[in-house]
């Protein structure tokens, strides 16, 4: 069976917790997990509590599958909009 390299784009809201605000989030998804990351809109601030970020991720299926596998190892809510599973041509 081929592997499914055809690129997707996954939209999904994460709140990462006032605890992992040191921690480098986002730009883990992109030097380890190879994908591409918009960020739609995001609200974080200095003693803020939680940061809440809507981005738009770009990859293979499976990248982007490991790229939240990420996220949910490290306990952040994630929240996935399943209406839009663009595939590109």
């Amino acid at each position: 069976m081929a592997i499914d390299i055809r690129p997707v784009t996954k939209d999904i809201k994460i709140r990462i917790p006032e605890d992992l605000h040191s921690e480098p989030v986002i730009s883990q998804l992109i030097s380890h997990y190879g994908v591409t990351v918009n960020i739609v809109s995001a609200t974080l601030g200095v003693n803020a509590g939680s940061g809440w970020f809507h981005l738009s991720l770009k990859g293979t299926q499976a990248q982007i599958q490991t790229a939240i596998a990420y996220l949910n190892d490290l306990d952040i809510e994630i929240w996935e909009d399943n209406s839009e599973s663009n595939t590109a041509l």
